[in-house]
């Protein structure tokens, strides 16, 4: 028997089927629901735009898109409808916050970072931006700004120009991440660079560049878009590399954020990795890294990490294609491959085994959202 979930709006009383449901955007300017229970598409939402980017709102209850063309979109999941949609650009102008810098933690990783964070509150997204001005006869680009767009208002409400010693900006090779009260932004770069939201004033540095022994050069840690860590705690792979021998090495990472404490762990030797992410019970996390990539041979390994003791429990080798992401399914149970063309692989994540292809006929464009089941 199905079950039903009465939901009041504006509109009135309407039922719509329970399940876990999770959502990724494709190049025909839509975003798919697809319901990890019945592994199949199960709903598409039109947008107006090409979604590039997407970010889910501290509820959890919404997702925010930014398209190609820098068209902000909210979709209410609950309803599966938009409930907002506003540009950034008019025809004079057009603010771009594309990333230009590559992945420095997860190396060989040949994804780039876009520093983007949602306000817990659910009234801003903050990231960095560059204008470009059409003027009579050139095109002018601005110096970067963080910016504030105010999803209430459907603006940037405000923009901050960077520090002379940050002149060139930090939004384009670093990870973002909001503290629990909105009041406080945590900038991942060679430190972690603490601002105030209200002002823009750095009020704290965390040292992650001071190397543990002589000769060891600056960790490097970043915060990711995991739907499962913890409000006040970023936890992330971590790398370092010696300036003598440039001897690599890997390890888990665990910020509180509260408390600015950052726990190190090595693991081992450096070796390329592609994405790391938590279970929804973050007792475990999963990774993957690339063992042999020649031509169109591609050899990797799924990495299980046991969060509490700082180890690798289990890996796996597997033939992927050439060019993917990763995410965790929202009970934990599965595991998704998927990227660079229109087909998303599920793999039971106890065995590793792939279990079934599901095919889009669409070319994804975003990552793939999961949502810890309820």
């Amino acid at each position: 028997m199905k079950t039903l979930i009465l939901l009041i709006t504006a509109a009135g009383l309407y039922a719509q089927p329970s399940g876990q449901f999770m959502y990724i955007g494709t190049l025909d300017k839509k975003l798919l629901v697809i319901d990890e229970d019945k592994e199949d598409v199960v709903d598409q939402i039109q947008l107006g735009g090409i979604p590039r980017s997407t970010v889910l709102s501290g509820d959890r209850q919404k997702l925010h898109i930014i398209t190609t063309q820098m068209l902000i979109e909210t979709v209410d999941l609950a309803t599966r409808k938009v409930v907002s949609s506003f540009s950034l650009a008019d025809p004079r102008s057009r603010p771009r916050m594309q990333a230009t810098a590559p992945d420095l933690v997860n190396v060989g990783n040949s994804a780039r970072y876009t520093g983007i964070a949602v306000d817990p509150t659910g009234r801003y997204i903050y990231t960095t931006m560059r204008n470009v001005i059409k003027d009579i006869d050139q095109y002018r680009i601005e110096p970067p700004q963080f910016v504030a767009i105010d999803l209430q208002d459907k603006k940037i409400a405000k923009s901050w120009p960077f520090p002379q010693d940050l002149n060139q900006g930090f939004g384009f090779n670093a990870t973002y991440k909001v503290s629990a009260d909105g009041k406080l932004l945590y900038v991942f770069q060679e430190d972690i660079l603490v601002f105030d939201l209200a002002s823009f004033k750095q009020v704290d540095r965390i040292a992650l560049s001071l190397p543990p022994y002589p000769g060891a050069s600056p960790y490097r840690l970043a915060a990711s878009d995991d739907p499962f860590d913890a409000p006040d705690t970023v936890t992330s792979v971590f790398t370092s590399i010696d300036q003598v021998v440039h001897k690599g090495t890997l390890g888990m990472a665990k910020i509180d954020l509260k408390t600015r404490k950052v726990d190190f762990h090595p693991i081992g030797p450096l070796l390329p990795m592609t994405g790391f992410q938590l279970s929804p019970d973050r007792k475990l996390g999963y990774s993957v890294v690339p063992k042999i990539a020649t031509g169109g041979n591609r050899l990797t390994e799924w990495w299980v990490w046991d969060i509490a003791n700082h180890t690798v429990v289990k890996k796996k080798e597997f033939d992927s294609r050439s060019t993917f992401k990763f995410a965790v399914g929202g009970d934990g149970k599965h595991l998704y491959l998927y990227g660079a063309g229109s087909t998303l692989e599920i793999w039971d994540a106890a065995t590793l085994e792939s279990k079934k292809l599901i095919f889009l006929n669409k070319d994804t464009t975003t990552n793939l959202v999961t949502l810890a089941r309820r």
